[in-house]
């Protein structure tokens, strides 16, 4: 077990934890949800942020030069007080891909889930999709097609379909967003070895990252999303 050395020593503070979250705090959210956060992992690739001081992270790709598995053997080793976020990364066929909404602010970037969100239903490859609050500001549709495909060709067929709908004329839908309007990014998780925050883990401001019913964004707050 890698139970933290210095349990109260605090590694995050900000508005939504003005007393801190500690090491113990961290720690023990992580070890409550292995199995959740093992099921999520499915084998991947993972890469981690981890507090080296308060609100300082840094990102950990391999360890002793290889890329990371995280496996229920070698979890409680690996997950410490100042691990703060766990990221998945893509292979090179997939069965879902995600679809990054940013925006200036929280409330805005409600505003393009729910405008994203149903016309991404309406794509026939698609079988489901899940609203995912991604712990920050924005939000991750995960669209899970019916089978494996392309990791590129999945990028491609879902731009294909969005740049035919209105939703081109009100966002941008590109690598990078126009300073004031939001974006729809393909590009950023949908690669070999792209990377995306995991469901359950927590962002590095501390909130969890975490699935919201279609029906339940009008009345979420980021602050639902504390530990």
């Amino acid at each position: 077990m890698s139970y933290p050395q210095n349990p109260e020593t605090i590694i995050l503070k900000n508005r939504f934890y003005p007393k801190g979250l500690t090491e113990k705090i961290v720690y023990e959210y992580y070890i409550k949800n292995k199995n959740l956060i093992m099921n999520q992992i499915r084998n991947r690739d993972v890469m981690f942020a981890i507090m080296v001081d308060i609100n300082k992270p840094v990102i950990r790709r391999k360890l002793s030069g290889k890329n990371i598995k995280l496996t229920n053997t070698n979890y409680d080793q690996i997950i410490t007080g100042r691990t703060i976020t766990l990221y998945s990364t893509m292979g090179f066929y997939e069965d879902m891909a995600i679809v990054d909404l940013d925006a200036d602010s929280f409330d805005i970037a409600k505003d393009v889930a729910r405008d994203v969100y149903p016309v991404l239903m309406n794509i026939p490859a698609i079988k489901s999709c899940e609203i995912r609050y991604t712990g920050k500001t924005g939000f991750h549709l995960l669209c899970n097609f019916v089978k494996k495909i392309k990791i590129d060709d999945s990028k491609e067929m879902i731009q294909s379909y969005l740049m035919k709908t209105d939703l081109k004329n009100k966002y941008t839908i590109a690598p990078k967003r126009r300073k004031g309007i939001p974006n729809i990014d393909l590009w950023a998780a949908n690669k070999k070895n792209g990377a995306f925050i995991t469901l359950h883990s927590l962002s590095i401001i501390g909130l969890k990252c975490m699935n919201i019913q279609f029906n339940e964004l009008n009345k979420f707050r980021a602050i639902d999303a504390k530990i």
